[in-house]
């Protein structure tokens, strides 16, 4: 932040947000280390070390020096550095500080007090700091297109899952293959829905740690979360390869040592033609060391019944869905400005039979001969370490992950030629798994100053191993592909911002890379029939450049460039006579080029605490070209193909407005996503654009709190959402059309001290729209299929903090 705190803003660490603290949490002690300084600085270095968020109002002026040093409450420490002050400090709730304006001069020897309590417009100024710009900076100064959503607003608006953040930030669109198999797209820049050798285009974090690299979501519930920021366009500056569509970064809730606290919930939901579903969490944050440090867990057992029938084999509800995990993390304070911590995870999802339907059997069946099954097992773990002297902060992180995807299909319509003489086909098994270690180190500047940097290194080191099986009904084993690639990745990345006038700020900055990849592959059919060895290097520079002017406290105006990329690599699939062009010419090519995208983006952002008013709107256009896909060959088997130069433009807005027990939000994009120069020999269709991403989609919603006694509040909630339509491909043989549908939701939420009770209803139309055309491969090109939306559910959840 450079020279004094914007007013109306929140300026400190957004620390843990979910579980309510007890009443004595505000007289916890924590070790103060504060020098003597300018008072409103030492006033965000108090945030920094009690871990909580802290802002000033609109005129607070917090002239002065102050310093505090020793072991105290959060209010003494406040006490202290706003005495002699024209400042007094109110406390929206345990974890949030707002600095006001004191209501006459206070004289010199005063030492205001926190109140327990404010107004609730005061808990409006409450704004989300983030940090996916790996900088701790204000929302509302952010000069690019990013939605952040905290906690509580996650939980109030029934958002459980990626899935369903288009309700809250606009243009994100998932693919519904199934829990554990969808893709996150951005801005409509989409390869398609199918998952093989290419990279994302969207980046997943958690924390530090990256979630994915060339696998789909490994759909982690967004449970005990602090906030999700969503960070669109290319962050190839920032974030490397497998971000040329944005960041998603979900930040957990961080442990708290200044309270043992938890929580537990339960959810059980009926849906129309289907079996019951239920949800199961809890959360548990344990303190230790004397308020040095906390260790905080998160456990989740879910299932969701099956919504389709298989009449061929004669089953109901077949494709129910079990989901089970837990996240654990401690964090450990070694000192006022070092803190140390760790995370371990593991979930584990079991689809027991595909999400399809033929919409010639019926709108929620098919008629398959086998199940088809899919599993999504991932584990990971990850070490940080923070250090804040007072020149910045340096941020050390160590991440490991072990991903394993495994789906089986229904086989028998696959050609002849992937089985021996003779044979049929029946089942083809695709098992993916991902083990990666991936290190960063990363320094930035703080405090006031026109001048501003950050910098850091990467490296990663990555194994994957694939195999694909085809077994025929007469038991002796079809087409089988066993697969490894080795991917090496070192950056040097940094960005340097200075302040051109008091309003007018430039940014540039940059990642230099080198990857190198090694790929092995052996294709039998009875006996090995191909073999391929291959190692490709890819390196250069992704830039990128902001403009950002702030001509009031609560305007912010940007315009940007910038550039992503994604690696190349190798084609090996395909039946015993597959034949690959080496140098270009007729697809499937050998080796696929990278590809690269650039982005221009307008935008800006405008707060009005007096109206209860927040507006965000943006312009953008990204020009892409080699655009990377995996499509289908004529077999069924995947490869990845350079389609050709594309584009996407479009507008996006958001839009949240409060007043008294009032909130209405919504969200609305229109992009123009196309395939302008089609690679030779593709056959595309004039009017596709690039696959699966609607040119509009928006949603609505309307909310109304009132209290109905001392300690107990009423919501109601009413929201809606769009998706209009788009196509399944990009070629004129494998594009039909999706999308088009709608999905209305309500809710009651009654919330007392340390209970919560929550009704809802989904999809209260109960509409059967095609989420997905796809299912099965080798049904793709004779069959129309659909993913319809999951039929009505209604359901309640019971939340009970201790």
């Amino acid at each position: 932040m450079r020279g004094r705190p914007p007013r109306g803003r929140i300026v400190g660490l957004t620390a843990a947000v979910g579980l309510a603290l007890p009443a004595g949490a505000h007289a916890a002690e924590v070790a103060f280390s504060i020098p003597d300084q300018p008072r409103e600085l030492a006033l965000l270095v108090l945030a920094r070390q009690a871990g909580i968020s802290l802002g000033f109002a609109p005129g607070a002026r917090c002239d002065g020096r102050a310093g505090v040093s020793g072991r105290m409450s959060v209010d003494a420490a406040l006490g202290r550095l706003l005495a002699g002050s024209a400042c007094v400090a109110r406390r929206p709730d345990a974890r949030t500080v707002v600095i006001r304006p004191a209501p006459v001069a206070p004289a010199s020897t005063s030492r205001p007090a926190p109140a327990p309590a404010a107004h609730p417009a005061e808990a409006d100024l409450a704004e989300l700091v983030v940090t996916a710009d790996k900088t701790e900076q204000l929302l509302s100064q952010s000069a690019s297109g990013l939605t952040a959503v905290g906690g509580a607003e996650l939980a109030r608006a029934g958002v459980a899952d990626v899935r369903d953040l288009s309700l809250l930030a606009a243009g994100v669109t998932v693919t519904n293959l199934g829990p554990g198999r969808d893709k996150v797209i951005l801005r409509g820049l989409s390869d398609g829905p199918l998952t093989g050798h290419t990279q994302s285009t969207v980046g997943l974090y958690l924390g530090d740690l990256r979630l994915t690299d060339n696998a789909p979501d490994p759909d982690l519930p967004l449970a005990d979360v602090a906030r999700v920021e969503v960070l669109r366009g290319p962050q190839g500056s920032l974030y490397g390869a497998g971000s040329i569509g944005g960041v998603l970064h979900i930040v957990p809730n961080a442990p708290d040592p200044s309270a043992r606290a938890g929580s537990l919930s339960a959810t059980l939901s009926a849906t129309a033609h289907s079996a019951g579903s239920y949800e199961l969490q809890g959360i548990f944050n344990q303190p230790f060391g004397d308020g040095d440090g906390a260790v905080r867990a998160v456990a989740w057992s879910e299932q969701s019944g099956g919504t389709i029938d298989d009449v061929g084999r004669g089953l109901k509800d077949v494709d129910r869905t079990r989901r089970v995990g837990v996240r654990a993390t401690l964090l450990w304070r070694v000192a006022p400005d070092f803190d140390l911590d760790a995370v371990v995870m593991e979930q584990n999802i079991d689809t027991r039979d595909a999400h399809y339907a033929d919409p010639a059997v019926g709108t929620l069946s098919r008629s398959s001969t086998i199940a088809q099954p899919h599993d999504n097992d991932f584990v990971a773990g990850a070490l940080g370490a923070r250090w804040s002297p007072s020149w910045g902060r340096l941020t050390l992180s160590l991440g490991a992950l072990d991903h394993d995807v495994g789906t089986t299909y229904d086989a028998t319509a696959a050609p002849m030629a992937l089985v021996p003489a003779g044979a049929r086909p029946r089942s083809f098994t695709d098992r993916n798994e991902i083990r990666a270690l991936v290190a960063e180190g990363r320094a930035a500047s703080a405090g006031p100053g026109r001048f501003q940097w950050k910098a850091g290194l990467f490296a990663a080191f990555g194994n994957q191993t694939l195999e694909g099986r085809l077994t025929t009904v007469e038991g002796p084993t079809g087409y089988e592909e066993a697969r490894r690639d080795r991917l090496r990745e070192a950056a040097a990345f940094g960005e340097v911002s200075y302040d051109l006038t008091p309003t007018l700020t430039a940014t540039a900055g940059g990642r230099l890379f080198q990857s190198r990849l090694h790929t092995w592959s052996e294709v039998s059919l009875g006996a090995p029939v191909r073999t391929f060895r291959g190692s490709t290097r890819y390196n250069g520079f992704a830039p990128r450049f902001v403009l950002a002017y702030r001509p009031w406290p609560n305007v912010t105006l940007y315009a940007q460039a910038a550039e992503g990329y994604r690696t190349p690599g190798f084609n090996t699939s395909g039946p015993a006579d597959q034949v690959f062009s080496e140098t270009g010419g007729a697809q499937p090519l050998r080796r696929y080029a990278g590809d690269e995208l650039w982005s221009y983006e307008a935008g800006g952002r405008w707060r009005s605490p007096a109206l209860g008013l927040a507006l965000r709107l943006a312009a953008f256009r990204a020009d892409w070209t080699d655009i990377q896909a995996d499509i289908l060959l004529p077999s069924g088997l995947p490869f990845t193909a350079n389609l050709g130069d594309g584009s996407s433009r479009g507008i996006e807005a958001e839009a949240t407005w409060r007043r008294g027990p009032f909130e209405v939000a919504g969200n609305v994009v229109w992009q123009e996503p196309e395939l302008r120069y089609p690679e030779a020999g593709l056959p595309a269709r004039a009017d596709t654009g690039l696959p699966g991403v609607p040119k509009l989609s928006y949603a609505a919603s309307a909310a109304y709190n009132r209290p109905l006694a001392a300690t107990w509040d009423l919501e109601l909630r009413a929201t809606f959402a769009y998706v209009g339509r788009s196509r399944l491909a990009f070629d004129a043989v494998t594009a039909p059309v999706m999308g088009g549908y709608g999905d209305l939701r309500l809710s009651a939420a009654l919330s007392g001290t340390d209970l919560t009770a929550r009704i809802f209803a989904d999809n209260l139309l109960n509409r059967r729209g095609d989420t997905l055309a796809f299912g099965n491969p080798f049904l793709l090109r004779t069959t129309t299929l659909a993913t319809p939306q999951r039929p009505r559910t209604v359901g309640v959840t019971l939340t009970r903090q201790f």
